[in-house]
């Protein structure tokens, strides 16, 4: 097993950053190797990182654009505070799925360890980040544990207090530049999110969300565009 991932390592450092028709090919014959599912047409780019590529499943004529990180698989935990929460889906914890015409912008990070869905025909543009397992400050689960909990994932395990909860996307929907999702969020189908959104919780299917900071103008007054109610 560890000779294994070895050389699993060594051939992601060899064909990660091939640039051209050539390095997509080699990518796309490795992956389609590793993942659990890999449809037709899939694009994978240079400097994408997949981590646990067995609990990933991508549809058909899909781009995984320059240096998206996917991060999949469960995580371990061994003692500290761990919680389930969100709304209930047939997704297990660490698997991640892409579905069929999407485009998942540069720079993205999709942490699928509580689980993630994304359905067909979503753009995820770039810099957003989707999270499905975060830190908390506090036990959310015990309202009596008055414990402050750290952020370091490198302190000692009951140290930290950890909320997992599967991330969905719905059918055509779109993720705005540097959007956040934090665990539990459910974003409906056709919904969009504005750029550099934080979004926890659920956005109906059809809905625009956003968050516009005023900005001031030439002449010194305030341009406003139209404002959406953030989820909170």
């Amino acid at each position: 097993m560890v000779v294994r991932g070895v050389v699993f390592s060594l051939i992601e450092a060899l064909i990660t950053n091939v640039p051209g028709g050539l390095g997509r090919r080699l990518r796309g014959l490795y992956y389609r190797c590793r993942l659990a599912e890999m449809g037709r047409g899939v694009v994978i780019d240079c400097g994408v990182k997949i981590t646990n590529p067995a609990w990933v499943k991508i549809g058909s004529n899909t781009w995984i654009d320059n240096y998206v990180v996917i991060l999949a698989g469960p995580v371990t935990r061994k003692g500290g505070v761990y919680i389930r929460k969100g709304p209930a889906t047939d997704l297990v914890e660490g698997e991640v799925r892409i579905g069929s015409n999407c485009h998942i912008a540069p720079f993205v990070v999709l942490q699928g360890h509580g689980g993630m869905r994304i359905g067909s025909g979503v753009t995820v543009a770039s810099g957003a980040k989707l999270y499905s397992l975060s830190h908390h400050y506090r036990n959310v689960g015990d309202p009596e544990d008055t414990r402050r909990y750290k952020f370091s994932s490198m302190v000692p395990p009951e140290e930290q207090a950890l909320i997992s909860a599967a991330v969905v996307v719905g059918e055509s929907a779109a993720i705005g530049l540097n959007s956040v999702l934090l665990p539990g969020s459910a974003i409906g189908d056709e919904a969009w999110i504005g750029a550099c959104s934080v979004i926890r919780g659920t956005v109906p299917p059809g809905a625009v969300w956003s968050v516009i900071q005023p900005a001031a103008s030439s002449e010194g007054g305030i341009l406003r565009g139209a404002q959406g109610t953030p989820v909170q």
